[in-house]
């Protein structure tokens, strides 16, 4: 996933920069940016982000204080199951309000995860 969001940003910085430019790019800056995109793919770079992003969203996920889980509402009856997690009470008791919200449950979560 972070691969595929990297890829977008240098493609959407490639297309940026094309439309910025009134002149076309020259073959030695398409093979540059190749040879970029390439080593992203196979650098060992990429498996240590992968591995902060997944650290950060742990250390996140350990903040979160509630958790919702609910079933949204739709013209054909209820969808599948979600769960919502919150910092504080309030504004999970707020999501909790919505008209959308089929059933609910708020759960507190442990202080020791």
């Amino acid at each position: 996933m972070v691969l595929n969001i990297t890829v977008c940003i240098i493609a959407i910085s490639v297309a940026l920069l094309a439309l910025s430019i009134d002149t076309k790019a020259s073959k030695a800056e398409i093979e540059k940016l190749k040879s970029d995109i390439k080593s992203l793919n196979s650098n060992n770079e990429l498996l240590k982000l992968r591995n902060k992003v997944y650290k950060l969203e742990i250390e996140i996920h350990q903040l979160y204080k509630y958790k919702v889980i609910y079933k949204d509402s739709y013209f054909l009856g209820p969808k599948g199951i979600v769960e919502k997690y919150f910092f504080d009470e309030k504004s999970a008791k707020k999501f909790m309000e919505k008209e959308n919200i089929y059933s609910e449950v708020l759960i507190e979560l442990d202080e020791e995860k």
